[in-house]
């Protein structure tokens, strides 16, 4: 049995603009700790947060964040 595998091109405005929407959670405070680290990791490795850059300050302080 042979198994093809259909390759689909990525786009990255599609995850960018998946990603925006996900801020909603972390904005409104149903993302975890964990989540939120993960989700200020990607946006900065994407370009879109600065170094030190938090996707919501507010949020991340009210967490207790210290990643």
């Amino acid at each position: 049995m042979t198994q093809t595998t259909k390759k689909r091109k990525v786009s990255l405005n599609f995850i960018l603009d998946n990603l925006t929407e996900l801020g909603w959670d972390y904005t409104c405070g149903r993302m975890s700790r964990s989540g939120m680290e993960i989700y200020d990791g990607i946006m900065r490795h994407c370009g879109i947060l600065n170094e030190t850059e938090h996707w919501n300050e507010d949020v991340y302080a009210d967490s207790n964040g210290d990643w």
